[in-house]
Order: structure tokens, then C-alpha cells, then sequence
């Protein structure tokens, strides 16, 4: 779940729907950018890069802690590797390369963590991306550029979803303080400084997509007093599903 906390609310955000802003942006792409190789399974990745969340995010857990609904950053790591797990399984049902990735972006997370079960799980990931290599052949290269991809996506999509529209630079997230990286293959080693221009819009400060491009967000407003009164998954349940409309315009 991604989180946003303000005065009398929880703004509330599945993983799975934050993937789908990933694909659509992915979708706008000038066609110069896009990859010539494993395309289709590119976006297979991005799409379902968070699917593993898909079951854990229809209830929402509290944490008790820091007193607000536990989001993707904070989460647990023993039930985390659970669903990264399972995410990973779902994908390679239909696409291994796709599935390949989404075993990268989340080894990665957790690779420095000395929890036992996400050493565990670190070990099984690598097995399992040795495997898929062998299998179909593809260079360390051209892997980390396809990676590349789906890193910044998923990145992009992430500003959207955790600032508060129309945000100051100043106030941004500090996931994004210096700016997002651009995968290699759009240029060389440059980095994404997106701005709010109002609370409807944003600007990329380069030229990635075809057309401005109009995206919905699905998110629920938890109010603090529902979930006081009702406890948090009675609140987040009986919260109505809005659309939060944001136009990307690259200049």
C-alpha cells in the first residue's frame, strides 16, 4: 500500500493500481524509446511488477508503531518476502523474462537486509534468475538496461502516487530530493526533475512521451475518526474508490 498521511486522513493507494499508472506512462513512450527486444515482456513487467500485493493489499494492516496504516516501505520483511515470492510465481506462469525482472527489482530491495527470511529469500531469487539467464540467453547488459526500464516506471509512477498533488519542490517526497534516474538507453547518464505545476498537472522537463498524457490514480480517503471508530480495514473497506486525475506534460 502507498500512504500518504495528512490532517484528517490516510490517502490510501494499492501497489498493483500504482503499477498500472507505470504501464500506461511505459505505453506513451516515443517509439525511438522503446526497447527492440523483449518489449511485450517489458511491459508484462511493469504492469505486474507489484501483483504479488494484489491479495495483501484488500486488507490493510495497522501499525501500531507509528500509528498509521503500514505502507510498502515500512511493511513487515517476513510476510514481504511472501509476496514478493508470490508475485514472482504469478509472473513466470506467463512470461519468464518478465518474470526475471521482477525478481531483480525485488532482490534488490532487500539484498542488504540481514533478516534471516530476506537472506533466504535473496539466495532463492539468484538461483532462480541464474536459471532464467541460462534459459534464454540474454546478456548482462542488455538485461540491466531492460531493468533500467522498469526501475524508472515504476519510479515515475512513485512520484505521482506518493506526493501530494501540486507539492513544492521543496516539500517532494524525499524519495525524489535528487531528482529520477533516466534509463541509459533514453540518454546518457541524465536525471528526471519532474515539477507540480498546479495540482493537476505535472512537467517532465524532457521530451519521452508522444502526447501529454492524462492518467487516473485510484485511491480511498481512510478518514483518522472511521478508523477509530471502526478500526482500519472496516474503514479502509467502506471508503469510496475515487480517481485522481493528473496530466504529464513533458515540457
Amino acid at each position: 500500500m502507498i500512504i500518504r498521511e495528512r490532517n484528517e486522513d490516510f490517502v490510501m493507494i494499492k501497489q498493483h493500481d500504482h503499477a498500472q499508472v507505470s504501464k500506461k506512462l511505459y505505453q506513451q513512450l516515443h517509439e525511438y524509446l522503446y526497447p527492440l527486444d523483449y518489449n511485450s515482456s517489458i511491459e508484462y513487467a511493469i504492469a505486474q511488477h507489484d501483483c504479488g500485493w494484489i491479495p495483501f493489499d484488500e486488507v490493510p494492516f495497522w501499525d501500531d508503531k507509528d500509528n498509521s496504516p503500514f505502507s510498502f516501505t515500512n511493511y513487515p520483511i517476513e510476510p514481504k518476502t511472501v509476496l514478493y515470492k508470490y508475485g514472482i510465481e504469478v509472473v513466470e506462469e506467463r512470461d519468464s523474462y518478465a518474470a526475471l525482472l521482477c525478481s531483480e527489482h525485488y532482490t534488490r530491495f532487500l539484498e542488504n537486509n540481514s533478516n534471516e527470511m530476506a537472506k533466504q529469500f535473496v539466495q532463492k531469487e539468484k538461483a532462480r534468475q541464474k536459471n532464467l539467464k541460462a534459459k534464454l540467453s540474454v546478456t548482462e547488459e542488455l538485461f540491466s538496461s531492460h531493468y533500467e526500464i522498469l526501475q524508472f516506471f515504476d519510479n515515475l509512477s512513485l512520484y505521482i502516487c506518493l506526493n501530494e498533488p501540486g507539492t513544492t519542490k521543496k516539500k517532494e517526497h524525499h524519495f525524489f530530493k535528487k531528482g529520477i534516474h533516466l534509463p541509459s538507453t533514453f540518454t546518457d547518464d541524465k536525471t528526471l526533475n519532474p515539477i507540480w505545476e498546479n495540482t493537476e498537472t505535472i512537467e517532465l522537463g524532457e521530451d519521452l512521451f508522444t502526447t501529454p498524457v492524462s492518467i487516473n490514480v485510484k485511491q480511498r480517503k481512510v478518514l483518522k475518526k472511521e478508523i477509530i471508530a471502526k478500526g482500519l480495514q472496516m474503514a479502509y473497506s467502506q471508503a469510496k474508490t475515487e480517481n485522481m486525475s493528473i496530466g504529464i506534460n513533458n515540457i
